[in-house]
């Protein structure tokens, strides 16, 4: 693919050569549109400059006359993606240069760097493309902010300001000159006193004005602003200077850069914000204090000739940009600068192909415009530098007197730049000037300072000078004092021997007891400075502790012999230091006693004995817990001696290391080195050599040496080896002490230490206790690093072990309780699946006296309804069936019932094969309507049965045969195993007669049954006749056909006080209990209020808004039986409204069961399955007014008739009052006989009742 490109390329250029192709294409990149706002865009003002210049270039002969060059343009919408694009496809089109971008043109010039192209701009003012190791083909014809930072850098130097604060829009441009003018005033040794930016651009009634709050936190501290940003900015600035007075003195300047060329024409404009009036000049004194800098004007007085040209190009083809009402627009200087740089490129070019090169050769072409001088169409003579820069021509204005008819002054030119040596030079035009308010420039800091800090009198501090000095012997007079008086005391301190204790204070034990006895009342172990060990036990002979009683403590004593015992001052700083030692992990010096011949110390007493006695002790297993406390207390015992007045333990061993009752371990016997050492009889050459298995091996070649802090850290070592190994210092190590004393002392390459291999520990353990018994003192660790090496030891655990064994229990608690906690939810779970499954199998009242372990008597019930159904040629089916398909059918079948009678006030009692009996007025009274609800039960099942379909036999129906009957019956519990609630009777026999003695998908019904039916009206019968029946003989018979809806309408009408009669709930409650599983009947026509009359006899209607009733009453503590009515005072107070008790009812537990649904439906699966005594199956409404143990009024505290039957006999509406209200009386619906018996009440009385009633709430009224 290279080698074609290359060879594609070769062809090009050999082609281009020889066919002499005179049409060249360069591209022009400008801004015309955007996609958000942009500043000075330049395309519609100046584009036409290129297709002037163009236009000239074809026409002259003596510029690329073999060549004629063709314009194409592309909008780039101020995108450096944008740009980028369209000059790769510009390129591929054949483009051999490119002219333009606008601000930013990095990328771009890279781009075409990358490519060989040149690229000339007129505005941008990227700082880093005059890096021509980066960007070769790269020059510009517009200055760049390195220019302009040049000629403020003059003005500075030219009026000796080396300070100055900064100013600075939030464009790109301002931004970029910023920093170049920032680095060379570095260069120049200049101080920047502050730096203030602001969002360009300054639209005050837009954007707000950020200049006084400049101006607040920058005037007291600079005198010199050098401001980067619009004109509205620095006119604002100014007003702001001027309007606090800080002008007036002539102390303040304002240095401002205008980019763009200076209008002769209008000189007022620095005067006033762009959007004010021509005729605004609120600036002219404050303009007194600034310098502009901004580009000359152009000299060449054919320069409105040019702008005029660049008008009419600017509507000529390429660009044809509108001008509708043909006004002259104000050319900009890029116009000029875009010219120039096409003029620029075509002399290039042509000296290039002058010298036969080539005019693609991006490279040569810019090289020849670099450091070159050209005549402008400004009419000055500009240079390109080095770096591809076009060089400024800056002109400085100052206010002169001009009158205008707005103003006698304006801002006009002054001087200019001159570059000279490097840098821009200011000159004054002959006779020109800075008109200064004082008559000469500010400076750039007052005499004294920004703040008078440099003007401060010299303050003489002779005095102060005097007390310090006085102060200063008095201090080290005191400080000398109190060292004197320190050591005096620790003189006193040492020779009032405060250690020392008289040998009468040691309280020995008593000599007559005998030994049993001293070690139960001494509860003394193992001896501390005794080496019973596993090398020793052979010995019968255990060896205890001395210990003694000193001012009724404890105290363990230490005994040498030493006849000649000298005290010398040095045993006695030693002796002071070791009893003011006191820390958790040291065993505290009690004192000495020195009464010869023995030399004894006293020390506290720990109970539980050394450290070496508790690993000895196989009985007592250590856990890891214990064994990093252990270790741990050993490592800030030592870590303390080693930082204490004593430096050094000296003899650290396992048998030295004690633990107390809290089992906290203890660093014992240190100090008195050279008296341990002087009076020790080496009477046991294997308990001496046993001694020094803890000595290192420096220390065991030369005893006299002096012991050190490396040799502690030896010991330590060898008891980590003992504590994680527990078989001794040197384990299972079958040398004798002193064989393995000598291999130790040895050394050499290969040094003796305890074998670690059989170690169960943690790797770093074992490499910790290696670095500890390193040969080279030098080499082995303190114990700061023993401990931070040790740490994991100790992750999670607390200060010692018998906090950490807290923790453990505390820990254990909260997991038990948290434990027994999710325990007891699960047997809660369990025990309410049971009591689901429980009153599943029975009901709610029998379940319920079976939990409390009571006797269930058998209830008699004087009119029941049973419904006994089976399935003909049943047996047929099952032998045409497999066992499984059968108990499938089944389990449909009964699923489809089941789901069925729930919606009916019956119990269903059993299920034997296809056999399926249902009850209803059992065990739950319900007047006669339980014949209605079997009715229409068997009506629906029958419905149900034509739509049932069999899985394995799906073309083929079900017929179903249902026989009713009425009568009495009795319900008990039969059996202790899988107990049953079953009727008993002739009535059952009677309705499994009229079973099976019925016909097929029909509905047979007995005289008894209708009789009932007809008295609840709605029902349809046709009579079969006399019907033959084994056990029963001949009995007249009926068919059940249909039932008429509005009836079981009316019914359900009658009890819904229960909740609003009228609302959504109630009525989708009646539309559900109503439907029969054909769709087209729906209960549409609104419901007609119920009415009743009150004492007066006046027809009232009853409230929508009807509370629920004591019918939600808590049942679940004292439960009673359904034929044992319960009043309805019972619960109710007298002095609370129906009301009242209403809320404090629903607040009640049994309340808290009721399920609804979001729409305020009841879930058919859940409703009311959790209310105690509810039945099994009706509807929420027909339900709740059917439990047994809200009786209505049925009580003595209503003086109105009792009820005679449940729902079924309701025909008539009643509207009653509680005895509690004298003179309201209860009156028949239809007789209209007022049934008030209540006692009678004085007048004044029954009103003040009357309206504390009424008072309270309104009267809820229960149908009956």
């Amino acid at each position: 693919m290279k080698l074609l490109t290359c060879f594609c390329a070769c062809l090009f250029v050999t082609s281009w050569t020889q066919a002499k192709v005179h049409n060249v294409t360069v591209g022009y990149l400008t801004v015309d549109q955007s996609d958000g706002y942009v500043r000075n865009k330049q395309a519609r003002l100046i584009s036409g400059a290129i297709s002037y210049a163009i236009e000239k270039i074809n026409r002259n002969p003596t510029l690329l006359k073999d060549y004629h060059l063709n314009i194409v343009w592309k909008d780039t919408k101020a995108s450096t993606l944008l740009g980028t694009k369209l000059l790769t496809h510009l390129w591929r089109d054949g483009a051999v240069a490119f002219f333009g971008l606008e601000d930013s043109c990095n990328v771009e010039a890279r781009v075409a760097a990358a490519w060989d192209l040149p690229m000339l701009s007129y505005k941008c003012a990227d700082y880093d493309v005059s890096d021509k190791k980066k960007y070769p083909t790269f020059a510009r014809t517009f200055p760049p902010a390195t220019q302009v930072t040049r000629s403020i850098i003059s003005i500075l130097l030219h009026f000796k300001w080396s300070r100055f604060s900064l100013i600075v829009g939030s464009s790109h441009k301002q931004q970029t000159i910023a920093e170049k003018l920032l680095e060379l005033a570095n260069t120049y040794d200049m101080t920047l006193n502050d730096r203030k930016d602001y969002t360009e651009p300054h639209i005050p009634l837009t954007t707000g004005n950020p200049f006084p709050g400049i101006v607040e936190n920058t005037f007291i501290d600079t005198r010199v602003y050098v401001f980067l940003g619009d004109i509205n900015g620095v006119v604002d600035l100014m007003t702001n200077l001027y309007d606090r007075g800080l002008l007036d003195t002539g102390e303040y300047v304002v240095i401002f850069v205008n980019h763009g060329m200076f209008d002769v024409n209008d000189p007022l404009k620095y005067f006033r914000r762009t959007t004010g009036s021509p005729n605004d000049t609120r600036n002219i004194e404050a303009s007194r204090s600034l310098l502009i800098i901004t580009s000359s004007p152009p000299s060449n007085p054919d320069y409105e000739d040019f702008e005029i040209t660049v008008n009419d190009y600017n509507e000529r083809p390429p660009f044809n940009f509108p001008n509708p009402f043909k006004i002259r627009k104000k050319i900009t200087v890029y116009a000029a600068y875009l010219y120039d740089a096409v003029m620029l490129y075509a002399r290039a070019a042509q000296e290039e192909l002058d010298e036969g090169g080539s005019i693609i050769n991006g490279t040569a072409i810019i090289n020849r415009i670099l450091s070159r001088e050209y005549e402008s169409i400004l009419g000055v003579t500009t240079k390109i530098d080095a770096n591809g820069d076009a060089e400024g021509n800056y002109t400085l204005l100052a206010r002169v007197p001009y009158v205008t008819k707005s103003a006698s002054y304006a801002m006009l030119p002054v001087g200019h730049f001159e570059m000279a040596t490097g840098h821009h030079v200011l000159r004054f035009f002959p006779g020109q000037s800075v008109d200064w308010v004082t008559g000469e420039p500010p400076i750039d800091q007052p005499k004294c300072g920004y703040r008078g800090e440099k003007c401060i009198p010299v303050k003489r501090y002779t005095l102060e000078i005097i007390g310090g000095v006085l102060g200063g012997i008095t201090m080290v007079a005191i400080i000398i004092g109190l060292v004197v008086y320190r050591n005096w005391r620790y003189e006193q301190e040492i020779a009032g021997l405060l250690w020392k204790i008289p040998i009468s204070e040691i309280h020995m034990p008593h000599p007559t007891s005998s030994s049993h006895d001293r070690r139960d009342s001494l509860s003394s172990k193992i001896s501390l400075n005794s080496q019973q060990s596993v090398d020793s036990r052979m010995s019968f002979m255990q060896i205890y502790t001395r210990t003694a009683t000193y001012k009724g403590q404890m105290v363990a004593l230490k005994l040498y012999e030493k006849k000649d015992f000298v005290l010398s001052r040095k045993m006695q700083k030693e002796m002071k230091a070791m009893r003011d030692i006191r820390h958790n992990n040291v065993n505290p010096f009690i004192g000495a006693c020195v009464d010869p011949p023995t030399f004894t110390l006293l020390t506290e007493y720990c109970i539980k004995g050394s450290l070496q006695d508790i690993l000895e002790n196989e009985d007592l297993k250590l856990d890891d817990m214990f064994i990093a406390s252990l270790v741990k207390d050993i490592i800030q015992g030592i870590l303390f001696l080693h930082g204490s007045e004593l430096n050094v333990h000296g003899n650290l061993k396992s048998s030295n290391c004690v633990v107390n009752s809290r089992w906290t371990l203890q660093v014992a016997d240190f100090g008195l080195l050279e008296v341990r050492a002087g009076t020790y009889k080496m009477e046991d050459e294997h308990a001496f050599y046993r001694n020094s298995f803890w000595r290192s091996p420096e220390h065991i070649r030369e005893p006299k040496k002096r012991l050190s802090q490396k040799g502690d850290v030896y010991s330590f070592g060898i008891i980590l080896h003992e504590i994680i190994g527990r078989a001794g210092p040197y384990g299972y190590c079958n040398m004798s002490p002193k064989e393995i004393i000598e291999n130790v002392k040895k050394g050499g390459q290969s040094i003796f230490r305890p074998d670690t291999k059989y170690l169960k520990c943690e790797q770093y353990v074992i490499e910790c206790m290696r670095s500890c018994w390193d040969e080279d003192p030098e080499l082995r660790p303190d114990f700061r690093v023993i401990s931070k090496a040790l740490s994991p030891m100790r992750k999670g655990m607390k200060r010692n072990i018998f906090d950490n064994m807290t923790m453990m229990m505390e820990k254990y608690q909260s997991h038990l309780e948290e434990l027994v906690e999710a325990r007891t939810d699960l047997l809660v779970e369990e025990k309410k699946k049971t009591e689901a499954l429980l009153h599943r199998m029975l009901p709610s009242v029998i379940a319920d006296q079976l939990k409390r372990a009571q006797y269930v008597e058998p209830e008699s019930f004087q009119s029941v309804t049973i419904y006994f159904s089976d399935i003909c040629e049943f047996t047929r089916l099952s032998a045409e069936s497999t066992p499984m398909e059968v108990v499938n059918l089944l389990n449909d079948l009964y699923t489809c019932f089941d789901s069925i009678i729930r919606n009916y006030d019956v119990y269903k009692v059993e299920t034997i094969g296809d056999a399926y009996m249902v009850v209803s007025g059992v065990p739950n009274r319900n007047g006669d309507n339980h014949a209605g609800e079997i009715a229409s039960m068997s009506l629906e099942l029958l419905r149900a049965i034509k739509k049932f379909t069999i899985r394995h036999r799906s073309n083929e129906v079900l017929r179903l045969r249902i026989g009713i009957h009425s009568g009495p019956c009795v319900a008990g519990v039969v059996g202790l195993t899988m107990p049953r609630y079953t009727l008993f009777g002739d009535t059952v026999n009677t309705a499994s007669r009229m079973e099976s003695n019925g016909e097929a998908l029909k509905i047979h019904c007995s005289r008894e049954c209708k009789l009932l039916l007809d008295k609840l009206n709605g029902y349809t019968l046709i009579e079969r006749g006399l019907v033959s029946m084994k056990g029963k003989g001949e009995l007249f018979t009926y068919w059940l056909t249909d039932e008429d809806p509005s009836v079981r309408h009316e019914r359900l009408r009658r009890c819904s006080e229960i909740f609003k009669y009228n609302s959504p709930w109630a009525r989708e409650s009646r539309r559900a209990y109503l439907r029969h599983g054909n769709d087209d009947y729906m209960i549409d026509e609104p419901l007609p209020d119920i009415s009743f009359s009150d004492n007066n006899g006046d027809a009232q209607m009853m409230k929508t808004d009807q509370p629920i009733l004591e019918i939600l009453r808590e049942s679940e503590v004292n439960p009673i039986r359904s034929d044992s009515p319960k009043p309805f005072s019972s619960s109710l107070e007298r002095s609370e409204s129906p009301r009242t008790y209403s809320s404090r009812l629903l607040k009640s537990p049994i309340a808290n069961k009721i399920r609804h649904g979001p729409n305020g439906i009841f879930f058919e699966e859940r409703r009311l399955r959790n209310v105690d005594r509810a039945g099994s199956g009706q509807d929420l409404v027909e339900r709740a007014a059917l439990m047994s143990d809200i009786d209505d009024i049925d009580s003595s505290t209503y003086n109105c008739e009792p009820r005679r039957g449940s729902l079924g006999n309701r025909n008539h509406v009643l509207v009653t009052m509680p005895n509690s209200l004298p003179g309201h009386s209860c009156m028949d619906g239809e007789t209209g006989i007022n049934n008030n018996t209540s006692p009678k009440v004085p007048v004044g009385e029954n009103i003040a009742l009357e309206e504390r009633w009424h008072n309270s709430d309104r009267i809820t009224s229960p149908l009956i």
